[in-house]
């Protein structure tokens, strides 16, 4: 539990300010941007797919939109509801998110033997799979 709080804690310091000094954006801003980028249209699909408040997405939404990055869409047969699109500068964005990830990644793990780096990143899909899943009941458990 120790290493992963500090695994946690390290990642979001290398990763955190580097990005929010290039984007101006920080880390659950560019999470909603990618989430839309990904198809997640409405605010309650991001804030499901992203393990965020409602409120948060709403806000984190309304700076985007403000920022020029995303459009809001009405939908014709229901006002209340709109989807969420980037625009060609939100797009722009996602682009130099993934950049200025590159850069971040070499430049902290460029040292290390590729075949490493790569088995350290299938590791990670592999946790954030198995946390994304339905936790097993019991009777599963004991199978």
């Amino acid at each position: 539990m120790r290493l992963t709080l500090r695994l946690s804690r390290r990642f979001r310091q290398a990763l955190d300010e580097p990005l929010e000094t290039a984007l101006g954006l920080n880390t659950k801003e560019l999470l909603v941007l990618a989430a839309i980028m990904d198809g997640a249209q409405t605010p309650g699909r991001i804030a499901s797919k992203q393990s965020l408040p409602a409120p948060t997405v709403t806000r984190i939404v309304s700076k985007l939109v403000a920022a020029g990055l995303v459009a809001r869409i009405s939908n014709p047969a229901d006002l209340r509801c709109f989807h969420l699109h980037l625009t060609p500068q939100g797009e722009a964005t996602r682009a130099r998110t993934r950049e200025t990830g590159q850069t971040i990644v070499v430049s902290h793990f460029g040292h290390l033997p590729p075949q490493r780096v790569q088995a350290a990143l299938n590791a990670m899909q592999a946790l954030h799979d198995a946390l994304s899943a339905p936790m097993p009941t019991p009777e599963e458990v004991h199978v």
